[in-house]
């Protein structure tokens, strides 16, 4: 979602080197065209263990990304990257500034900025070479963000039944659920991924995950889906769908023509996307996206932090019981940054807990 542009005061490193490391236009335009379409956002990617040796592997490290300025000077892209214990902080110039040109690379060091030579080998310049392989990630072509309805689904039966096949057999109902209405199947038929359909043939709208997560009849949720999400980049850039809701009201939405990862936390209203989320998507890629995705959610994700910052779920269910149909844990009043407080939380229908929300949005 949009976000508000960070203004820096920093100053520039002088001299400035006479040959930056500098993004090449189009993948300056990949990321304007993320942060247009996201806003602040997170991208994962792999990045080496040691800069200098590629043959030491890789760990698993992000990349937030969002929208800034210098003050007195020009807009940019604020990179910040978690490869390294002390997190390191990257301008890209939207604009020239001094002598150096538009797309120039900037790390941040205190209240300094300085450009990175790509002269002769040094740790700087491994290091932000590294970390820009995470463009790659984006989508280059504005085609896939402005036009979604040029999106195309490429079919493979055999494979995409393995990423169906292999996601029955790993994920259980932890509460199998309601057999879903016989018309429902065919209304979502190639419109949600056809893993999610298969769980839904066999556990009915069933909880996972010790009942943190329970699918639900997307039907149901359209409409407040639009009200939560009206005015967000992303509205539009596919028709979006609710298929899950975890106990404490996030929701997991899917697009019929593309992802199938974001969510969206509806207390704090912040929306988690994978850069990726708007490229086209073939069948397969959709199953195995939604495979990956659900194998992998943890506790932790599905749950929220009390005020001890202690997660609340087991709490939740020990002092009220667990949900019913529909329903969510929730607050009585407005969940504040310090974390939910145990004595504000009671059982209510989710439908009505997330249409006051986006009332007060």
């Amino acid at each position: 979602m949009s976000s508000t542009a960070l203004c820096l005061s920093v100053a520039l490193q002088l001299p400035v080197t006479t040959d930056p490391l500098t993004l090449d236009p189009d993948s300056l335009a990949a990321l304007q065209q993320a942060l247009q379409a996201f806003g602040e956002f997170q991208q994962l990617y792999s990045a080496p263990v040691d800069a200098y040796d590629p043959d030491a592997g890789v760990i698993d490290a992000a990349v937030e990304m969002s929208a800034g300025c210098v003050h007195e000077g020009p807009p940019v892209i604020i990179l910040d990257d978690d490869a390294e214990p002390a997190p390191r902080r990257y301008l890209v110039l939207e604009a020239p500034w001094h002598e150096l040109p538009t797309g120039a690379l900037l790390l941040v060091a205190g209240s300094k900025a300085s450009a990175i030579p790509t002269q002769g080998s040094n740790l700087e310049l491994a290091q932000a070479e590294g970390m820009l392989t995470f463009v790659d990630l984006l989508s280059k072509g504005p085609e896939a963000w402005d036009h979604p309805d040029t999106f195309s689904a490429v079919t493979d039966t055999d494979t995409s039944a393995s990423f169906v096949t292999s996601l029955l057999d790993q994920l259980r109902a932890s509460t199998p659920g309601s057999p879903v209405a016989d018309t429902m199947l065919p209304l979502w038929k190639g419109r949600c991924p056809d893993a999610l359909l298969a769980l839904w043939q066999r556990d009915g709208l069933a909880r996972y995950h010790d009942d943190r997560l329970a699918l639900v009849d997307p039907a149901r949720y359209d409409a407040v889906l639009a009200s939560l999400l009206a005015g967000a980049p992303i509205w539009g850039k596919d028709d979006f769908h609710v298929y899950a809701i975890s106990t404490f009201g996030q929701l997991l939405i899917c697009g019929e023509r593309t992802g199938v990862e974001l969510t969206l936390e509806p207390h704090e209203g912040y929306l988690c996307a994978p850069a990726v989320l708007t490229r086209t998507a073939s069948s397969i890629e959709r199953n195995r996206r939604l495979h990956d995705f659900l194998l992998t959610l943890d506790d932790f994700e599905l749950d929220v932090l009390g005020e001890d910052g202690e997660p609340m779920c087991w709490r939740a269910r020990e002092l009220l019981g667990p949900l019913g149909k529909g329903e969510v844990y929730t607050s009585t009043e407005p969940v504040s940054g310090q974390g939910w407080r145990l004595g504000s939380l009671v059982k209510r229908q989710a439908l009505d807990v997330l249409a006051e929300l986006a009332q007060r949005r």
